[in-house]
């Protein structure tokens, strides 16, 4: 049975924040999440996970269960990861993954690269929601959003349908050509390629 969480992790806070907690299995978030703005909203996570620096003279609800995880060689999202799969947890819903300093977003995005081929991510912020692609993977429900794709590793012969601008075996590198800003004409677009790491954006 798939288990899943939901995730804040301290970036830009979500606003709104997620309301529907009772799909998710744990609710969780980093030190630095509750700290900034978890701490002041009604949800109350399951589990506070990181080096805790962030918690000093905080006093915190009784019935979350405090993480210390010291280790500085990894980030508090990747210690968050790490323990939710202890847990069982397969799929995560994560928020607060970027904003503010663009190096924790991409020091987020390094992590969810080397993990995305063991666990499904989703992240959420104010203007989109993204994830990495599986091939072949159809995506309902889009018609008029905006989508780009961005290769993180180079995206082999890949083909998209449903899309103002289509692409017919095409290579995309960063740094190289990508799909950026494109237009989903039809409520259903299909993704397929050969091999790669590709993030897509669908804007809210």
């Amino acid at each position: 049975m798939v288990k899943k969480a939901l995730l804040f992790v301290n970036g830009e806070p979500p606003k709104p924040l997620p309301t529907q907690l009772d799909k998710y299995d744990i609710v969780a978030c980093t030190d630095g999440a509750y700290h900034n703005y978890l701490l002041e909203s009604a949800i109350v996570p399951q589990f506070i996970i990181g080096d805790l620096d962030s918690l000093l003279n905080q006093t915190i609800n009784k019935n979350i269960q405090i993480i210390y995880t010291p280790d500085q060689n990894k980030t508090d999202f990747e210690k968050a990861i790490l323990f939710l799969s202890s847990k069982g947890i397969t799929q995560f819903d994560i928020f607060g993954a970027n904003g503010h300093a663009s190096d924790h977003f991409l020091g987020n995005l390094s992590v969810a690269l080397q993990y995305h081929h063991l666990f499904n991510f989703t992240f959420y912020d104010n203007f989109c929601r993204f994830f990495f692609a599986t091939s072949p993977m159809i995506i309902n429900d889009v018609k008029d959003k905006t989508i780009s794709l961005i290769p993180l590793s180079p995206v082999n012969k890949l083909n998209i349908t449903g899309f103002e601008y289509p692409l017919t075996n095409a290579d995309l590198e960063f740094g190289g050509l990508i799909s950026i800003r494109n237009k989903a004409c039809q409520d259903q677009v299909t993704i397929n390629f050969e091999q790669g790491d590709l993030l897509v954006f669908i804007a809210l």
